[in-house]
Protein backbone atom coordinates (compact mmCIF):
# COMPACT_ATOMS: atom_id res chain seq x y z
CA UNK A 1 0.00 0.00 0.00
CA UNK A 2 2.57 2.19 1.13
CA UNK A 3 4.43 1.63 -2.33
CA UNK A 4 1.78 2.14 -4.32
CA UNK A 5 0.84 6.06 -2.12
CA UNK A 6 4.62 6.51 -3.32
CA UNK A 7 4.34 5.75 -6.80
CA UNK A 8 1.86 8.13 -6.85
CA UNK A 9 3.36 10.61 -5.16
CA UNK A 10 6.65 10.05 -7.83
CA UNK A 11 4.45 10.90 -10.98
CA UNK A 12 4.86 14.41 -10.11
CA UNK A 13 8.52 14.28 -11.13
CA UNK A 14 9.64 15.68 -14.25
CA UNK A 15 10.05 13.36 -16.99
CA UNK A 16 13.40 15.82 -17.43
CA UNK A 17 14.99 14.52 -14.59
CA UNK A 18 14.52 10.42 -15.58
CA UNK A 19 16.97 11.41 -19.03
CA UNK A 20 19.27 12.59 -16.67
CA UNK A 21 19.79 10.14 -14.40
CA UNK A 22 23.24 9.78 -15.03
CA UNK A 23 24.47 12.80 -14.19
CA UNK A 24 23.19 12.07 -10.10
CA UNK A 25 25.60 9.14 -9.28
CA UNK A 26 27.53 11.82 -7.08
CA UNK A 27 26.71 12.43 -3.30
CA UNK A 28 26.58 16.30 -4.16
CA UNK A 29 24.19 15.90 -7.01
CA UNK A 30 21.90 13.24 -5.03
CA UNK A 31 22.16 15.80 -2.10
CA UNK A 32 20.57 19.03 -4.27
CA UNK A 33 17.61 16.68 -6.01
CA UNK A 34 16.84 15.39 -2.54
CA UNK A 35 16.55 19.24 -1.58
CA UNK A 36 13.90 19.50 -4.11
CA UNK A 37 11.70 17.45 -2.87
CA UNK A 38 8.99 18.71 -0.27
CA UNK A 39 8.65 17.53 3.23
CA UNK A 40 5.60 15.08 2.95
CA UNK A 41 7.37 13.49 -0.50
CA UNK A 42 10.85 13.02 1.79
CA UNK A 43 8.97 11.56 4.31
CA UNK A 44 6.97 9.25 1.93
CA UNK A 45 10.38 8.08 0.90
CA UNK A 46 12.05 7.39 3.81
CA UNK A 47 9.13 5.53 4.59
CA UNK A 48 9.29 3.13 1.53
CA UNK A 49 12.77 2.70 0.99
CA UNK A 50 14.17 3.82 4.28
CA UNK A 51 16.22 6.90 2.33
CA UNK A 52 19.74 5.23 3.34
CA UNK A 53 21.16 7.85 1.77
CA UNK A 54 18.78 10.09 1.84
CA UNK A 55 19.31 13.97 4.36
CA UNK A 56 17.42 13.82 7.37
CA UNK A 57 14.79 16.77 7.64
CA UNK A 58 16.56 20.20 8.58
CA UNK A 59 15.70 20.47 11.95
CA UNK A 60 17.83 20.08 14.94
CA UNK A 61 15.47 18.38 17.05
CA UNK A 62 14.74 15.83 14.77
CA UNK A 63 18.18 15.24 12.96
CA UNK A 64 19.91 12.34 15.79
CA UNK A 65 16.40 10.13 15.11
CA UNK A 66 16.53 10.55 11.63
CA UNK A 67 20.45 9.57 11.42
CA UNK A 68 19.34 6.51 13.48
CA UNK A 69 16.49 5.58 11.24
CA UNK A 70 18.87 6.09 8.26
CA UNK A 71 21.69 4.12 9.45
CA UNK A 72 18.86 1.61 10.28
CA UNK A 73 17.59 1.38 7.07
CA UNK A 74 20.77 1.39 5.19
CA UNK A 75 21.60 -2.23 6.74
CA UNK A 76 18.32 -3.56 6.38
CA UNK A 77 18.63 -2.44 2.70
CA UNK A 78 21.98 -4.01 2.48
CA UNK A 79 21.16 -7.03 4.04
CA UNK A 80 18.61 -7.73 1.19
CA UNK A 81 19.03 -10.07 -1.23
CA UNK A 82 20.45 -9.30 -4.78
CA UNK A 83 17.37 -11.49 -6.16
CA UNK A 84 14.84 -9.70 -3.85
CA UNK A 85 15.78 -6.40 -4.81
CA UNK A 86 15.91 -6.83 -8.39
CA UNK A 87 12.60 -8.30 -8.17
CA UNK A 88 11.46 -4.88 -6.41
CA UNK A 89 12.81 -3.11 -8.70
CA UNK A 90 11.34 -4.78 -12.10
CA UNK A 91 7.81 -2.86 -10.78
CA UNK A 92 8.94 0.54 -10.38
CA UNK A 93 7.69 3.02 -13.06
CA UNK A 94 10.12 6.27 -14.50
CA UNK A 95 9.87 8.61 -12.23
CA UNK A 96 10.18 6.06 -9.21
CA UNK A 97 13.15 4.89 -11.06
CA UNK A 98 14.38 8.43 -10.52
CA UNK A 99 13.84 8.08 -7.07
CA UNK A 100 15.52 4.76 -6.44
CA UNK A 101 18.45 6.08 -8.10
CA UNK A 102 18.85 9.68 -5.62
CA UNK A 103 17.68 8.17 -2.20
CA UNK A 104 19.77 4.81 -1.65
CA UNK A 105 23.28 3.64 -2.92
CA UNK A 106 21.53 0.60 -2.27
CA UNK A 107 18.72 0.96 -4.63
CA UNK A 108 20.91 2.67 -7.08
CA UNK A 109 23.33 -0.32 -7.65
CA UNK A 110 20.55 -2.64 -7.96
CA UNK A 111 19.06 -0.69 -10.91
CA UNK A 112 22.93 -0.73 -12.55
CA UNK A 113 22.57 -4.27 -11.58
CA UNK A 114 19.40 -4.81 -14.12
CA UNK A 115 20.42 -2.13 -16.90
CA UNK A 116 20.39 -1.37 -19.42
CA UNK A 117 17.18 -3.88 -19.96
CA UNK A 118 15.90 -2.31 -16.77
CA UNK A 119 15.28 0.92 -18.73
CA UNK A 120 14.33 -0.48 -21.77
CA UNK A 121 11.30 -1.75 -20.14
CA UNK A 122 10.39 0.97 -18.50
CA UNK A 123 10.33 3.34 -21.69
CA UNK A 124 8.09 0.74 -23.24
CA UNK A 125 6.22 0.13 -20.67
CA UNK A 126 5.87 4.70 -20.41
CA UNK A 127 5.55 4.48 -24.41
CA UNK A 128 3.83 1.36 -25.14
CA UNK A 129 3.54 1.77 -29.03
CA UNK A 130 7.72 1.55 -29.25
CA UNK A 131 6.57 -2.39 -27.76
CA UNK A 132 5.83 -2.41 -31.85
CA UNK A 133 9.64 -2.70 -32.27
CA UNK A 134 11.53 -5.62 -31.92
CA UNK A 135 13.35 -4.38 -28.76
CA UNK A 136 12.25 -7.80 -26.15
CA UNK A 137 13.81 -9.47 -28.79
CA UNK A 138 17.19 -7.51 -29.70
CA UNK A 139 18.71 -4.75 -28.83
CA UNK A 140 20.96 -4.68 -31.73
CA UNK A 141 21.16 -0.95 -33.38
CA UNK A 142 18.51 0.28 -30.46
CA UNK A 143 19.01 3.82 -29.39
CA UNK A 144 20.22 3.86 -25.81
CA UNK A 145 17.22 4.42 -23.33
CA UNK A 146 17.87 7.77 -22.76
CA UNK A 147 18.04 8.68 -26.38
CA UNK A 148 15.10 6.47 -27.47
CA UNK A 149 13.03 8.25 -24.25
CA UNK A 150 13.74 11.71 -25.55
CA UNK A 151 13.36 10.75 -29.40
CA UNK A 152 9.66 8.97 -29.08
CA UNK A 153 8.63 11.73 -26.54
CA UNK A 154 10.12 14.78 -29.16
CA UNK A 155 8.05 13.16 -31.90
CA UNK A 156 4.94 12.14 -30.24
CA UNK A 157 4.34 15.75 -27.95
CA UNK A 158 0.68 16.04 -28.34
CA UNK A 159 0.72 19.48 -30.44
CA UNK A 160 -0.46 18.93 -34.34
CA UNK A 161 2.74 19.54 -36.45
CA UNK A 162 3.44 22.97 -38.46
CA UNK A 163 6.33 24.08 -39.78
CA UNK A 164 8.21 26.46 -37.99
CA UNK A 165 9.00 30.06 -39.60
CA UNK A 166 13.07 29.74 -39.96
CA UNK A 167 14.97 32.82 -38.88
CA UNK A 168 18.11 34.25 -40.99
CA UNK A 169 21.05 34.75 -39.78
CA UNK A 170 22.89 36.76 -42.33
CA UNK A 171 21.96 40.13 -43.57
CA UNK A 172 20.71 40.83 -47.19
CA UNK A 173 24.12 43.66 -47.01
CA UNK A 174 26.23 40.47 -47.20
CA UNK A 175 25.06 39.09 -50.38
CA UNK A 176 25.97 40.47 -53.78
CA UNK A 177 23.54 40.38 -57.14
CA UNK A 178 25.16 39.63 -60.66
CA UNK A 179 23.85 40.52 -64.41
CA UNK A 180 24.81 39.11 -67.77
CA UNK A 181 22.91 40.21 -70.59
CA UNK A 182 23.25 38.06 -73.65
CA UNK A 183 22.35 38.64 -77.17
CA UNK A 184 21.82 35.98 -79.75
CA UNK A 185 21.25 36.81 -83.84
CA UNK A 186 19.15 34.47 -85.58
CA UNK A 187 20.83 31.37 -85.66
CA UNK A 188 24.15 32.57 -84.38
CA UNK A 189 26.17 32.35 -81.07
CA UNK A 190 25.26 33.90 -77.94
CA UNK A 191 27.56 36.77 -77.08
CA UNK A 192 27.73 38.53 -73.94
CA UNK A 193 27.23 42.13 -74.21
CA UNK A 194 26.90 43.64 -70.39
CA UNK A 195 28.34 42.30 -66.80
CA UNK A 196 27.05 44.19 -63.77
CA UNK A 197 26.14 44.19 -60.33
CA UNK A 198 24.75 45.81 -57.43
CA UNK A 199 23.54 45.43 -54.14
CA UNK A 200 19.71 44.46 -52.57
CA UNK A 201 18.07 46.91 -52.14
CA UNK A 202 14.12 48.40 -52.10
CA UNK A 203 13.68 49.10 -56.32
CA UNK A 204 11.51 52.25 -55.74
CA UNK A 205 11.39 53.76 -52.39
CA UNK A 206 7.36 53.61 -52.06
CA UNK A 207 7.51 50.05 -53.20
CA UNK A 208 7.36 46.59 -51.70
CA UNK A 209 9.59 45.28 -54.98
CA UNK A 210 13.10 44.35 -53.64
CA UNK A 211 15.96 42.66 -55.60
CA UNK A 212 18.56 45.60 -57.78
CA UNK A 213 18.33 47.53 -60.45
CA UNK A 214 20.68 47.58 -63.69
CA UNK A 215 21.76 50.45 -66.00
CA UNK A 216 22.34 48.47 -69.76
CA UNK A 217 24.42 50.93 -71.81
CA UNK A 218 22.72 52.81 -75.18
CA UNK A 219 21.62 50.82 -78.23
CA UNK A 220 21.02 47.33 -76.38
CA UNK A 221 16.95 48.19 -75.87
CA UNK A 222 16.42 50.11 -79.12
CA UNK A 223 17.83 46.66 -81.00
CA UNK A 224 15.51 44.59 -79.04
CA UNK A 225 13.13 46.73 -79.77
CA UNK A 226 12.84 47.06 -83.50
CA UNK A 227 14.96 43.94 -84.94
CA UNK A 228 12.74 40.73 -84.18
CA UNK A 229 15.34 38.33 -85.18
CA UNK A 230 17.89 39.75 -82.39
CA UNK A 231 17.22 37.69 -79.11
CA UNK A 232 17.72 38.40 -75.56
CA UNK A 233 18.63 36.34 -72.75
CA UNK A 234 19.89 36.49 -69.31
CA UNK A 235 21.87 34.74 -66.38
CA UNK A 236 21.32 36.47 -62.78
CA UNK A 237 23.80 35.17 -59.62
CA UNK A 238 24.01 35.96 -56.08
CA UNK A 239 27.52 35.79 -54.02
CA UNK A 240 28.37 36.06 -50.28
CA UNK A 241 31.46 34.98 -48.19
CA UNK A 242 31.24 32.19 -46.29
CA UNK A 243 31.48 31.99 -42.30
CA UNK A 244 35.45 30.50 -43.46
CA UNK A 245 35.84 33.21 -45.72
CA UNK A 246 35.24 31.08 -48.73
CA UNK A 247 33.29 33.48 -51.92
CA UNK A 248 30.15 31.07 -52.63
CA UNK A 249 27.83 31.89 -55.50
CA UNK A 250 24.33 30.71 -56.57
CA UNK A 251 22.15 31.01 -59.52
CA UNK A 252 18.95 32.48 -59.45
CA UNK A 253 17.95 32.91 -62.87
CA UNK A 254 19.13 31.53 -66.39
CA UNK A 255 15.97 32.77 -69.32
CA UNK A 256 14.60 34.62 -71.89
CA UNK A 257 13.30 37.69 -73.03
CA UNK A 258 9.36 36.45 -73.33
CA UNK A 259 6.98 39.26 -74.07
CA UNK A 260 6.99 42.90 -75.17
CA UNK A 261 4.71 44.69 -73.01
CA UNK A 262 4.77 48.09 -74.84
CA UNK A 263 6.30 49.42 -72.05
CA UNK A 264 8.83 47.24 -71.74
CA UNK A 265 10.16 43.41 -71.77
CA UNK A 266 9.61 40.40 -69.65
CA UNK A 267 11.63 37.80 -69.17
CA UNK A 268 10.52 33.65 -68.38
CA UNK A 269 9.62 33.10 -64.80
CA UNK A 270 12.36 31.34 -63.11
CA UNK A 271 12.02 29.49 -60.18
CA UNK A 272 15.22 29.49 -57.57
CA UNK A 273 16.67 26.52 -58.18
CA UNK A 274 17.43 24.84 -54.98
CA UNK A 275 19.84 22.09 -54.11
CA UNK A 276 18.89 18.82 -56.40
CA UNK A 277 20.07 16.34 -53.44
CA UNK A 278 17.51 17.80 -51.03
CA UNK A 279 15.37 14.92 -51.95
CA UNK A 280 12.25 15.67 -49.20
CA UNK A 281 11.78 18.95 -51.38
CA UNK A 282 11.86 17.24 -54.43
CA UNK A 283 9.26 14.86 -53.37
CA UNK A 284 7.04 17.87 -52.11
CA UNK A 285 7.84 20.00 -55.29
CA UNK A 286 7.21 17.25 -57.94
CA UNK A 287 3.61 16.72 -56.57
CA UNK A 288 2.90 20.67 -56.53
CA UNK A 289 4.25 21.50 -59.82
CA UNK A 290 2.32 18.66 -61.72
CA UNK A 291 -1.40 19.96 -59.90
CA UNK A 292 -0.81 23.63 -60.00
CA UNK A 293 -0.59 24.18 -56.33
CA UNK A 294 2.52 25.79 -55.80
CA UNK A 295 3.78 28.68 -53.95
CA UNK A 296 7.80 28.73 -55.01
CA UNK A 297 10.27 31.84 -54.52
CA UNK A 298 10.98 32.82 -58.07
CA UNK A 299 13.29 35.75 -59.66
CA UNK A 300 12.01 38.16 -62.11
CA UNK A 301 13.10 40.25 -64.68
CA UNK A 302 12.00 43.66 -66.56
CA UNK A 303 13.76 45.63 -68.99
CA UNK A 304 12.01 49.14 -69.74
CA UNK A 305 13.44 51.91 -71.39
CA UNK A 306 14.64 55.09 -69.58
CA UNK A 307 11.69 57.02 -67.73
CA UNK A 308 12.27 59.82 -70.80
CA UNK A 309 9.39 61.75 -72.11
CA UNK A 310 8.59 60.60 -75.75
CA UNK A 311 8.84 62.71 -78.79
CA UNK A 312 8.10 63.26 -82.24
CA UNK A 313 10.58 62.29 -84.71
CA UNK A 314 10.41 64.26 -88.01
CA UNK A 315 11.84 62.04 -90.00
CA UNK A 316 9.29 59.01 -89.24
CA UNK A 317 5.95 58.87 -90.26
CA UNK A 318 3.45 61.52 -89.17
CA UNK A 319 1.94 60.69 -85.49
CA UNK A 320 4.65 58.16 -85.05
CA UNK A 321 6.60 58.49 -81.53
CA UNK A 322 9.33 56.81 -79.87
CA UNK A 323 11.74 57.33 -76.77
CA UNK A 324 15.12 59.46 -77.38
CA UNK A 325 18.26 57.18 -77.39
CA UNK A 326 20.15 56.40 -73.89
CA UNK A 327 20.34 53.99 -71.18
CA UNK A 328 17.93 51.58 -70.06
CA UNK A 329 17.12 49.59 -67.02
CA UNK A 330 16.34 45.93 -66.27
CA UNK A 331 14.93 45.58 -62.89
CA UNK A 332 15.39 42.04 -61.38
CA UNK A 333 13.05 41.17 -58.12
CA UNK A 334 12.46 38.28 -55.85
CA UNK A 335 8.71 36.91 -55.46
CA UNK A 336 6.31 33.96 -54.68
CA UNK A 337 4.76 32.85 -57.18
CA UNK A 338 1.77 30.97 -57.41
CA UNK A 339 -0.94 29.41 -59.97
CA UNK A 340 -3.24 32.44 -59.45
CA UNK A 341 -0.32 35.66 -58.92
CA UNK A 342 2.43 36.84 -57.98
CA UNK A 343 3.62 38.47 -54.57
CA UNK A 344 6.79 40.40 -53.51
CA UNK A 345 8.79 38.85 -51.21
CA UNK A 346 9.52 41.18 -48.10
CA UNK A 347 12.90 41.24 -46.79
CA UNK A 348 12.78 37.78 -44.38
CA UNK A 349 11.44 35.91 -46.95
CA UNK A 350 14.52 36.79 -49.22
CA UNK A 351 16.89 36.18 -46.08
CA UNK A 352 15.84 32.99 -45.81
CA UNK A 353 15.19 32.27 -49.28
CA UNK A 354 19.02 33.29 -49.86
CA UNK A 355 20.11 31.84 -46.84
CA UNK A 356 18.37 28.03 -46.65
CA UNK A 357 16.92 27.60 -49.80
CA UNK A 358 19.51 28.15 -53.31
CA UNK A 359 22.18 26.23 -54.41
CA UNK A 360 25.49 27.56 -53.25
CA UNK A 361 28.18 26.75 -54.15
CA UNK A 362 30.69 24.76 -52.24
Amino acid sequence: MAADKLALLARGLDDAAVALHGDLTDDAARQHAWSLLGSNAQEALRALCAAGEAPAVSTVATEPAASTRQRTARCGLERFPEDALGAIIAFVDLPMRFTCVVASRTLRDACMRLSPRLEYELVLKRFPLLTALPIRTSLAGVPAPRELFRSYRGRFNGRIFRAPQPNPTISLDAYTLALELRMREAEGPWESVYVGSGAITRLVATSTRIGASFTIPEGLYERALGQPHVRFSANVMVSRRSRSGRLQFARLFDGLVEENTGLGFRFDVDDVPYASDNTALNFIRFRADRTDNWTDPTFQLYWQAADLPQVNVPALEPGTFQRPRGPSFLFASFKWSTAEDDENMVERDIANCLEHYVDWSE
